[in-house]
């Protein structure tokens, strides 16, 4: 029951994705851009700054190319960029109790820094909040994963899901705070103009 309860959750931004791919529009240079940054957010996140004992970490800002793609060209390009990099990650080999645990642990995390854009980027206050959604998304997945599939893991006398919440926020949750900080105070309005990016609408 709980599998598919989980099943469930990891569907619903997967059917917000397809039902707004048509709005997706596919050209070469929208292609290099979604391959080029999955491909910079695998090198970083290879480059761990600390590494846990079950996996994870602190790596070097690796959710900053996707959260970037999701700000300059909208939410939907940007959950393009995290599909390619998961899927991209698989090549080192994946562990696999169960579908559901794959979708939150190896699909969706990156997809869901893509939603960065919601909220636009047209000024520092709306980035920052857009990025930090993105990133607290990215980490429910984890701690879904991590409590539901991985909670015999948990230290002495921690419950499932304060484990979860406590490994996770400590990796992967710095690390996204820490390129959020990042993009806050980059001139993304200035890298948009020089790159003629059009202005990305919120469903784009």
């Amino acid at each position: 029951m709980l599998n598919t309860v989980m099943l469930i959750i990891c569907l619903v931004p997967i059917a917000y994705y397809l039902f707004n791919l048509k709005k997706f529009k596919l050209n070469t240079k929208t292609m290099i851009v979604v391959a080029l940054f999955a491909a910079c957010s695998l090198v970083l996140s290879k480059i761990q700054l600390i590494q846990y004992p079950q996996g994870g970490g602190i790596n070097l800002l690796s959710s900053l190319p996707i959260l970037m793609v999701g700000l300059l060209y909208g939410p939907i390009t940007g959950m393009t960029c995290g599909l390619v990099a998961g899927l991209v990650s698989l090549i080192g080999g994946a562990y696999i109790i169960h579908p559901a645990q794959f979708l939150l642990d190896y699909i969706l995390p990156s997809m869901l820094l893509g939603m960065s854009g919601l909220l636009g980027s047209d000024n520092k206050k709306n980035i920052f909040i857009g990025c930090l959604i993105a990133v607290l998304l990215k980490n429910t997945a984890h701690i879904l994963s991590g409590c539901v599939y991985f909670g015999a893991y948990a230290w002495d006398g921690w419950n499932p899901l304060a484990y979860s919440i406590v490994y996770n926020l400590s990796g992967t949750g710095v690390e996204g705070l820490l390129s959020t900080i990042v993009l806050t105070v980059m001139p993304l309005a200035k890298i948009k103009k020089l790159a003629k990016i059009p202005s990305a609408t919120k469903a784009s």
